[in-house]
Formats: structure tokens, sequence, C-alpha cells
């Protein structure tokens, strides 16, 4: 049976599926079906439109649906300078205090964080791993924890397995192995590193601050303040984050607890 789980895994993982359904999500007709479609996604996900822009029939297609915006006016993301916010809603899957090269994938699957950012790092110093996992119903957009530079970027992985608890369980080292970005930001008084993990049937990862991916480090030199977009999946996925201990006071919510974009994560310590 687990071999029949992993050939499944194994066919749905080739990203040119999942670029395929992404060309599909991007279709505005013939549009009685895509407003049809959007629905029935609306309904099976028992998404609530009241936190944002717009009706339902206000988007041309399942992928403008997926990547909708919060509306300002009713949900709006507030700065807190003192705490290390959350850069997208989901549920936090992982939250652990390491001060070696392993995290937690699930119970009994690890993986090296080095082959995750592509770095070697002083993990005896200790970091703040918290991976939260965006569904299919969550909003989709993702944003900057903290005023913050991106110092540079990578695109690595070249598979897109399913990101749910279906996926990790069935498949090592799956987000090493997934296609993703990684950023390394530099904060006020700390660096950290920010992986947005794409998943299958994720049409792209799109980020804000460049349009030209590479398997290589590439340097970059572009501002944000807290709260201010970085990016978006076009379907749900997965945001790892990695934070220096010493940057930290303590952690503001537990493993398997829901969060949204804007909430404190974590408090930072005063500098």
């Amino acid at each position: 049976m687990r071999f029949v789980k992993q050939l499944i895994l194994f066919i749905i993982s080739f990203p040119v599926l999942s670029r395929i359904w992404g060309k599909i999500t991007k279709l505005e007709f013939p549009a009685v079906l895509i407003q049809k479609a959007i629905r029935i996604y609306a309904s099976h996900y028992e998404i609530d439109m009241k936190n944002f822009e717009g009706e339902l029939f206000d988007y041309d297609s399942l992928c403008a649906f997926f990547t909708r915006k919060l509306d300002p006016y009713v949900r709006p993301l507030k700065e807190d300078k003192k705490a290390f916010l959350s850069p997208c809603d989901g549920v936090v899957s992982v939250l652990e205090n390491i001060h070696a090269d392993v995290a937690t994938q699930v119970k009994g699957k690890n993986y090296l964080v080095s082959d995750l950012v592509k770095k070697e790092l002083p993990f005896e110093k200790g970091f703040w791993l918290a991976t939260i996992y965006l569904s299919p119903r969550d909003y989709h957009r993702f944003h900057v924890p903290v005023d913050s530079t991106v110092a540079a970027h990578i695109h690595t992985g070249w598979r897109l397995f399913p990101v749910n608890s279906f996926g990790l369980e069935n498949i090592d080292r799956l987000f090493i192995r997934n296609e993703r970005v990684v950023a390394k930001f530099k904060a006020e008084d700390f660096n950290y590193f920010y992986t947005a993990v794409g998943a299958t049937f994720v049409g792209s990862i799109k980020m804000n601050f460049t349009e030209n991916f590479s398997d290589e480090w590439v340097k970059n030199d572009v501002k944000y303040s807290q709260n201010d977009e970085l990016g978006m999946f076009e379907m749900g996925s997965t945001i790892v984050l990695l934070v220096p201990e010493e940057a930290v006071e303590k952690a503001n919510i537990g493993a398997g607890e829901k969060i949204r974009a804007g909430e404190p994560l974590f408090q930072l310590k005063k500098s």
C-alpha cells in the first residue's frame, strides 16, 4: 500500500502537470463555466468572502480567485514593531528551536536545513524554525514579517509533491525536493531566511521583488516595510521561516495552531 501511495505521489509531482493546471486556472472563457467552478470551489472549502475584496462574480478566473486580496478596510494588516509577524494565513505545522542542522518535516521524518536554504549556517547559536501550511481555502498571498531588506534569493528544487499530510508522511525530504524560492532578509539587528515552497497544482510562485529566478544565489537590495506583500502562490502551499534565536524573545503561538497574516508569530528581543 505504501508503494502505491508513493507511486501516485511520484506521478503527480512532475511540474509539467502543475504548469498545465496553472494555465487552465487562468482561463476566463466560457465565463459561465468559470463562474460555476469558482462557486463550487468556494462552497467546497467554505470560503467566507467578508475579508476579501469583491464578490465571487468579480473574479474572471480560478487563478484570480485563488490569489484574491484582503479587503484593507475589513481586515487591515496592523504594524507591531515589537513582533515578528506571521507572513501568511495557515496552520503552524512545525515550530521548533534548533541547534543542529536538522528540522522536522512530520513526526518520524526530518531534513537538513542547510539543504533547504542552500547555505551553511551557525546552528550552534540556535534558530527558531516555523513551518506554516497554507491550505487551498486560505489566503494565498504572503507578506514581510518585519521591516527588512531582501539581500539575496535562490530558486531551486524541481518537483512538486503535495505538501499536505498525505505528501509529508509518504515522501522523504519533501521540502528539499520541491520547487521553492529562498530569500535571505536583513533586518535591523539580524538576518533571517524566508522559504516559499511550491506544491502539486500550484501554478507558480510569484515574488514581487524579481521575475528572474536562478538556481544560484542572486544578490538583491529591495527594502520592505512590515506587512508589505512579498508574493503569492497560485493555490495553497507552505512557508518555512528560519529566525536566529538571539533575535527572538518567545514564540506567540504553538505548533498545530492557526495563524493569520499580520498576527505576532514571535516576540522580538529589545535591541
